[in-house]
């Protein structure tokens, strides 16, 4: 096989490689603009490689693309019916990206550096990285989801308590259950893990996130208020629920009855951990 085939194979290879990352779920690639700059960059770099021909690369660039989304989305389905039905088209508009990324990526680089034989390894080594993004982030996906769930349920564990303990602290100085309605007041009472000036603003009309988890102080109902914590993405980010409210009642799930939020026990509280292909995630609890 001469250069060129070879470097066309190694293109296509890679851009149907490099997508699975961010189809499977939960995932640790989770912006599409990654792997569209890796097929541009492997297109660039096998153009720079090669002995002059270059129409090849996007091509190759194209077709594994295609064949990578395809692929991907049958060996990692979504459990969302509404994103299956979309995915034909989201195949095709992404196909069509690359496709065009991977032509501009192409051209410039023949006109930028000239293919004539001579490379640097670390042009090589650059495109043999590119390649192996893919099965390399896919091997590293279950033991770092399980990590980031993990740290995730103890931060949002600590935050939690110590979020319930400020709207607590603040309603018993103030004696007014609407004073669990001042993100300032309740940030004078909060001592665990941080949130930004910007979410003790909103954090008592919106629910704010940090940390794969978002977080709220509901207190519309005139002398009353729930506190509520929920993972992001569902198990993707945690595996845990939170709720409290004005009865001193815990619990991990909320409902409303008659003219008010009140916190209920469900069972199980905790949220079943992802499952990948053939493997579940285990996360450790500490």
């Amino acid at each position: 096989m001469n250069r060129n085939a070879l470097l066309v194979v190694v293109t296509m290879t890679g851009s149907a490689l490099c997508w699975w990352p961010t189809i499977i779920e939960p995932s640790l690639v989770l912006s599409p603009w990654l792997p569209l700059a890796l097929v541009a960059l492997m297109t660039a770099l096998s153009t720079t490689l090669s002995n002059g021909s270059w129409m090849g690369f996007p091509i190759a660039a194209t077709v594994g693309t295609f064949a990578g989304l395809c692929g991907g989305l049958v060996l990692f389905p979504s459990t969302d019916g509404i994103a299956n039905s979309y995915a034909p088209i989201v195949v095709v508009v992404v196909t069509f990206a690359a496709s065009l990324v991977s032509l501009v990526a192409s051209v410039v680089a023949k006109r930028v550096l000239p293919p004539n034989g001579n490379h640097p390894r670390v042009l090589w080594f650059a495109l043999v990285g590119c390649v192996a993004f893919g099965p390399v982030a896919l091997a590293l996906t279950p033991p770092l989801v399980a990590h980031r769930i993990a740290r995730n349920d103890r931060l949002a564990e600590e935050r939690f308590g110590s979020l319930r303990n400020a709207v607590e602290q603040t309603v018993a100085e103030s004696g007014d259950p609407r004073r669990s309605c001042d993100g300032q007041a309740l940030r004078r009472h909060y001592s665990g893990p941080p949130f930004s000036e910007k979410d003790w603003q909103l954090i008592t009309e919106n629910y704010v996130k940090q940390d794969g988890y978002y977080f709220m102080v509901q207190c519309r109902e005139q002398g009353r208020y729930s506190i509520h914590g929920i993972p992001w993405r569902g198990k993707a980010d945690g595996t845990r629920q939170f709720c409290a409210d004005q009865s001193g009642k815990v619990g991990c799930s909320w409902e409303w009855r008659s003219d008010r939020w009140l916190c209920v026990d469900t069972t199980p509280c905790r949220i079943p951990p992802p499952v990948w292909p053939g493997r579940e995630i285990r996360v450790t609890k500490k």
